[in-house]
């Protein structure tokens, strides 16, 4: 099976980029978990088509397209 591609949307790309080098390594393992799967653990479905999931200090709210193996970044809030 191929491994999910992810984009940002700007906002949240403009937020990855303001992360503290810890927060950032922590969302690197996440987004390392996501592309295997997408669906499994630490993801939560937010019965709207979309997903979250949480790194060491902050989530990302996403979608998925299985036609083009990608996740969609829409959010990215660091707490």
């Amino acid at each position: 099976m191929s491994a999910y591609v992810i984009r940002y949307a700007d906002r949240a790309a403009q937020r990855k980029s303001a992360l503290t080098a810890p927060q950032h390594a922590s969302l690197e393992e996440l987004e390392k978990r996501l592309s295997v799967n997408p669906f499994g653990a630490p993801a939560i479905s937010n019965r709207d088509n979309s997903w979250s999931a949480s790194f060491r200090g902050g989530f990302i709210t996403y979608v998925v397209s299985n036609r083009h193996v990608v996740i969609n970044v829409v959010d990215l809030v660091a707490l």
